[in-house]
Parts: structure tokens; C-alpha cells; sequence
């Protein structure tokens, strides 16, 4: 999987247009944003080729054997068998055509391994789907978190930048205005500082997102508010005896363990003679003139036993496929285990926090630059005020793309299913 999403970051984009890159930002919700990466990503028409090629293979490994053609060019002497006189010199050649016929059923064999491997670049285009929409998800809620913090932020720094103008407008007498206005000023550059970190984190995202999607790197979007509600799941164990039979990897390296064993069978199979079978014709001249014809029939004598070492190489093969195949099972299912745990413990931390928290400290700052305009409050509680409404929104947006990223991830370890109770 990871090496999944390595591959994607080497992927050309196409130029957009014009119109396109100088147009106005586009409001698309996560499911859209999905759609339209997947249906659009440059990558994903290797994996479709690879279905195909495999397809050509399956069809190719039913066929027989191409037949065998042999032409023979000679000179015939005939000597009388009493007197042994020469009875004349001539030419001769002959011709055959040998269709070679394989038995012990290695021809159901190779079809059945030739079966395996379509179904192997099935799965491989399932589980590219798969990656790519949970990368595209967790990037669209990364930027949409993003662009809801660079938003406070910049609200909170021109909230304390029009202070700072008011206070130094009144120019009141003594130095407590002029402090005030240059902590305000200090606390809008702080908040500003914030905003660009969160437009970077943003437009990160947003590069990646054009990325996949092939579309121009300048093109802008806007992820509509998503479904912020986190579902409880059932327990790891559940978790991990799901993974085990709908994980894409564990899949394709089952499918795999068995074609080795098909390969195996195959190789063992080789010692089987392979019969050819065919007509001949053969022309003899002379002082006389003779021809010959009829049906050939060759095969081969397995004495040595040539196919031994083929037989223990895919033997050895076999072996390593097992022995991949449980790291495999054991990895995926510590994988489930922690990414369910951070989930949990995530989810619990945003339930003990108040649905509307964000909503409730965006107000509670209003109020306060209210009853700071009219002396109501002092500056070191507006100040304070002000960056727990920054530092809190951060918190709750950060610790939501956490969860949502840790259940992407369990979704994605459980072959892109839905995880539910």
C-alpha cells in the first residue's frame, strides 16, 4: 500500500486550459472529489492494461504447442543386395509436419496459473481504487481543515489589527494606548503566521489533489464541509479477522501461494513424455524412383531426470510465498490493531468536547472584542480569548483529520469496505 502511494507522487499531470487555471474556485463535496479522482487518474490505465495483457495470457496458455515442421535433403546409393553391384546414386529429401501433444493435463495447468493472474491484476486494480480514494479523502479533508484554519487565523488578525488602528487613531495621552496597540499588532502577526501555515498546509494538499486527478496545478477547489461524524466500531479483533478476508494484499499473496503450488504441479508434470504426431512424405531418386509416406511418431524418454532441479526451485518458491504470505497476515493485523487504537482514542477525545465547541469560542470571541471596544474586559483577556479561539479550532480540526485519516486506513486494510458494527 505504501509503495502504492509512492507511485503516485511519479505520475505526469496535463496542462489545463486557460480558462481553467484563471477560473473561480470550485466548491466540490469528498464523494465528488473521489469520482473525479479516480475516473481521472493517469496511473490507473496501467492497471487497467495490466487485465488486459493478462487476459491475452490466459487465452494464449490453452492453446497447443506450435507444430514442428522438418525437412531432410540427402543423397541416396543403392547396391545390389546379392551381386553388390551399384545400381545408381540420386537424390533424396523428405518432409514432415510434427504437432507435439502434451499430456498429464500441463496444458489445464498453465491455463489455471494464466486464470490466477488475471484475477491477481484484478485485485490490483482494486486495490489501487481503493488507495487512491482514501488518499483522496484524507487530502480533501486536509485541505478543507486547512483552509478552515487559515480562515480563524486571518479573522482573529484583522480583528486585532483594527484595534490597533483604533487605539493608535484616539491618541490618548500616556503609554498604556501605545503598548496596547503594539500587542495587538504582535498578536495579529502571530495569528497571521498561523494563516500561512495552514494556506501552505492547504495548498499541499490541493497540488496533490490536481495531482491525481491530472488536472493543472493551479486549478483551485473548495471541499464543501464534509460528514463530520465518526462512527464507533466494533473491536480490534473484529477488525483484524475482517482485514484477513477482504485485504487486497493478503488476496493477492493467497492467490499467488496457490498458483506457486499450481507451478509446482507443472513442474512435476515435465516428465510426462510429450508425444508428436504428424504425416511424413519421402521421396527417393535413383536409377529408380521411390516414395514414401505416412504418419510419424516421436516422444520423449524422461532417463534422466533433467526436471528435478525445476521441481525444488519452484518448491523453494512455494516456501517463500508461505513465509510472505503470514508476515503479510501478521503485519496487516498489527496495522488494524494501531490504526483502530488511534482512531478510538481520537473519537473518545472529540466526544468529551462539546459538538458546537468550535461555533461556542468563535462567540465567545466576538463578545469578547465587544466588551474590549467598550472597556468591559482588560487586553490580557481579550488577548487570551482571542488565541484560544485559534488555538482550539486548531486542535479540534487537527484531532478530526487524525481520526478520519486512522479510519480511512482501516477501511482501506479492510479491501475499501465500509466499516461498520
Amino acid at each position: 500500500m505504501r509503495n502504492l502511494l509512492i507511485c503516485l507522487a511519479i505520475v505526469g499531470v496535463p496542462t489545463a486550459s486557460a480558462a481553467q487555471v484563471a477560473g473561480q474556485t470550485t466548491a466540490m463535496s469528498l464523494d465528488r472529489l473521489v469520482q473525479d479522482v479516480v475516473a481521472n487518474n493517469p496511473e490507473r490505465q496501467f492497471y487497467q492494461r495490466q487485465i488486459e495483457t493478462a487476459g491475452v495470457e490466459r487465452a494464449a496458455a490453452g492453446r497447443w504447442a506450435d507444430p514442428e515442421a522438418v525437412v531432410e535433403f540427402g543423397q541416396r546409393n543403392a547396391n545390389d543386395r546379392t551381386t553388390g553391384a551399384p545400381l545408381g546414386d540420386g537424390t533424396t529429401y523428405a518432409v514432415s509436419v510434427v504437432q507435439p501433444i502434451e499430456f498429464g493435463g500441463r496444458i489445464a495447468l498453465r491455463r489455471a496459473i494464466a486464470e490466477r493472474q488475471v484475477e491477481l491484476a484484478r485485485m490490483g486494480l482494486q486495490q489501487f481504487d481503493a488507495t487512491l480514494a482514501a488518499r483522496a479523502r484524507t487530502l480533501g479533508y486536509a485541505l478543507f481543515a486547512a483552509d478552515e484554519k487559515a480562515n480563524v487565523a486571518r479573522t482573529v488578525a484583522e480583528r486585532m489589527r483594527g484595534l490597533a488602528r483604533i487605539i493608535v487613531a484616539r491618541d490618548p495621552a500616556g503609554p498604556a494606548p501605545r503598548l496596547e496597540a503594539a500587542s495587538l499588532q504582535a498578536g495579529a502577526i502571530s495569528a497571521e503566521r498561523t494563516a500561512a501555515l495552514a494556506d501552505a498546509e492547504a495548498n499541499s494538499a490541493l497540488y496533490e489533489l490536481n495531482q491525481l486527478r491530472g488536472a493543472a496545478f493551479a486549478v483551485r477547489i473548495r471541499i464543501v464541509r464534509p460528514d463530520m461524524s465518526l462512527p464507533a466500531l466494533g473491536s480490534s479483533e473484529l477488525l483484524a479477522d475482517r482485514a484477513s478476508a477482504n485485504n487486497f494484499e493478503l488476496k493477492a499473496l493467497r492467490a499467488q501461494f496457490e498458483q506457486q503450488g499450481l507451478r509446482v504441479d507443472l513442474a512435476r508434470k515435465a516428465r510426462v513424455p510429450v508425444l508428436g504426431v504428424g504425416p511424413y512424405y519421402d521421396r527417393a531418386r535413383s536409377d529408380i524412383r521411390e516414395t514414401n509416406y505416412g504418419v510419424r511418431l516421436s516422444t520423449t524418454i524422461p532417463l534422466w531426470n533433467r526436471q528435478a532441479g525445476e521441481v525444488a526451485v519452484e518448491q523453494g518458491r512455494q516456501a517463500q510465498a508461505n513465509a510472505t504470505l503470514i508476515n503479510a497476515e501478521r503485519r496487516i493485523a498489527r496495522d488494524v490493531f494501531d490504526q483502530a487504537a488511534q482512531y478510538e482514542a481520537k473519537r473518545q477525545a472529540l466526544t468529551k468536547w462539546d459538538g458546537a465547541s468550535t461555533q461556542s469560542f468563535a462567540s465567545t470571541a466576538e463578545d469578547a472584542d465587544r466588551n474590549y471596544r467598550l472597556g468591559a474586559i482588560p487586553l490580557t483577556t481579550y488577548m487570551q480569548m482571542q488565541q484560544s479561539y485559534v488555538e482550539a479550532t486548531n486542535a479540534l480540526l487537527s484531532t478530526r483529520r487524525e481520526a478520519i485519516e486512522s479510519l480511512l486506513m482501516l477501511r482501506a486494510l479492510n479491501g475499501g469496505t465500509a466499516l461498520v458494527r
